[in-house]
């Protein structure tokens, strides 16, 4: 069951995505930061915690005409903007979902990459958010995550206690998980 720092009011995500076009406008941050993703032509995709759907439009271009992004977040104003994007941009590869607290209705094991950013410190449950990133990514899939508004050290705890996951790339920006033996 979700908590309330997990789905935001509605006048918190408005002025999130205020700032976060704040951002864009000046620093480019979210074309700069997508780049650091490394998503190629074909892949299945899921933007988790799309939010204000930020990366949505990079991401369908990416992946391509062979490729499927799904942009997944509890809260319907961000299924709403991926809709909105959807429908601007044509793109046809792109689909939201509303997530019932973690779970979504994606295939197990289908996914080549995962991507929460700074969303992660928002998961109260996090051995249920992470075994739900574990059933649909395929075996040699990735799961990238950004630490959000916690410590690396806290974000490392919480995968490693989850024990399913195990690191294999960590940068200034995120830390890149693969499916454990």
């Amino acid at each position: 069951m979700l908590k309330n720092k997990e789905k935001m009011k509605n006048s918190t995500f408005h002025f999130m995505t205020i700032i976060m076009n704040i951002m864009d406008f000046f620093t480019n941050y979210s074309n700069k930061k997508f780049k650091t993703l490394e998503i190629q032509e074909g892949q299945i995709v899921v933007d988790y915690g799309c939010g204000p759907a930020r990366f949505v439009q990079n991401s369908s271009y990416s992946v391509g005409k062979h490729g499927k992004v799904f942009a997944v977040d509890i809260h319907p104003l961000a299924i709403k903007k991926v809709n909105d994007k959807i429908k601007k941009f044509n793109l046809e590869n792109v689909e939201a979902v509303l997530s019932t607290g973690y779970k979504t209705y994606i295939k197990e094991s289908s996914v080549d990459i995962i991507y929460a950013l700074d969303m992660f410190h928002m998961i109260e449950n996090t051995n249920e958010f992470l075994g739900e990133l574990y059933r649909i990514l395929k075996q040699d899939g990735m799961v990238i995550l950004e630490d959000g508004h916690q410590s690396r050290v806290n974000s490392k705890d919480k995968i490693k206690n989850f024990g399913l996951f195990e690191m294999v790339k960590e940068s200034k920006y995120d830390t890149r998980y693969k499916k454990g033996k």
